[in-house]
């Protein structure tokens, strides 16, 4: 099941398709938190938040947006309003240490890295929309690390044949990164 189905699932009230992708990221929530809580109780509490909260807004997913994002901002915010609350009652030789978590949380990088899911998922549609012939070609090339000799030989095609493939492929990821990105298109 994709995640532009789950998502639509998710929003229709489904609660099976919530199960299934809160066990595909519940584990991960918990670790991001955690990494800034260093409290695994703490973290997995506030997981449970970050997904009861998910449930609720379920109204408001988008299925072209990236479910793996919004759940991972939710999380962030939990957690640095969280530590903005321990930071209150914190001992004076901690605060130190919740500031700079709270720093981390709130630089732009941590929101290049939520966003990085989004872009991660659209590679990934982009790469699976390919030509069958061209995406194996391209996978040939850049994950195998292949010749274009190499690759002729592989799928039985002359080395023109394998060029124009990769070419392709390469002008698709362009022109859909660009449409993402939201530059003009040519």
């Amino acid at each position: 099941m994709g995640f532009r189905k789950l998502t639509a699932d998710i929003r229709r009230g489904d609660a099976d398709a919530f199960e299934l992708f809160y066990r595909m990221e519940f584990n991960n929530i918990v670790h991001f938190i955690y990494s800034y809580t260093y409290d695994m109780r703490n973290a997995e509490d506030l997981a449970q938040e970050v997904f009861g909260i998910l449930w609720e807004k379920r109204n408001t997913l988008d299925p072209d947006r990236n479910l793996r994002s919004f759940v991972y901002r939710i999380a962030r915010n939990r957690t640095l309003n969280a530590l903005k609350e321990k930071k209150l009652f914190a001992e004076r030789s901690v605060m130190k240490e919740i500031d700079e978590d709270i720093l981390a949380l709130e630089d732009a990088s941590m929101e290049e890295m939520i966003d990085s899911l989004a872009l991660e998922d659209i590679i990934e549609k982009i790469y699976l929309s390919l030509p069958d012939s061209a995406r194996t070609s391209f996978e040939l090339s850049r994950k195998e690390g292949l010749t274009n000799k190499e690759i002729a030989e592989v799928q039985g095609l002359s080395v023109k044949a394998i060029e124009y493939h990769i070419k392709i492929s390469l002008r698709i990821f362009r022109k859909r990164l660009k449409e993402y990105l939201g530059y003009p298109a040519e």
